[in-house]
């Protein structure tokens, strides 16, 4: 468990302000498709604290963690649910993730995507790839 939180970086105010600016244009919905777990979130919770998590999950218009949904990326039928539940139009619809092959599983059902290279690239930049 250790090590699978040492992966889960830090997340700095200038992306959280970043965030919670796309999420007040409401130009865009945003939504929150994770493979983290109950343990992960907790341990956020712990080194974060429970303000700043509130604040990151409010940015959000829903979230979905793999654990309730019981599917996890990159199976095809997770993504295939999120576009029906939230109607989605792939090809109107940009998924951000680290992991290739989650993109390319979103990819594969149409959906835009961007692989986020996570120490070179910040999500901040996703401006330039909306417009």
């Amino acid at each position: 468990m250790q090590a699978w939180n040492a992966i889960l970086l830090d997340f700095p105010a200038h992306r959280m302000e970043f965030l919670e600016e796309l999420a007040g244009a409401k130009k865009h919905r945003l939504f929150l498709l994770s493979n983290s777990n109950a343990l992960h979130i907790q341990n956020l919770t712990e080194r974060w604290g429970k303000p700043f998590m509130d604040r990151f999950f409010n940015c959000f218009n829903n979230i979905y963690f793999s654990h309730h949904m019981g599917m996890r990326k990159p199976e095809p039928v997770i993504f295939q649910t999120l576009i029906e539940r939230e109607n989605l139009i792939p090809e109107e619809t940009i998924f951000i993730d680290d992991l290739l092959e989650n993109t390319q599983a979103a990819a594969d059902l149409g959906l835009k995507t961007w692989h986020l290279q996570v120490g070179s690239e910040d999500i901040i930049e996703i401006q330039s790839r909306l417009t």
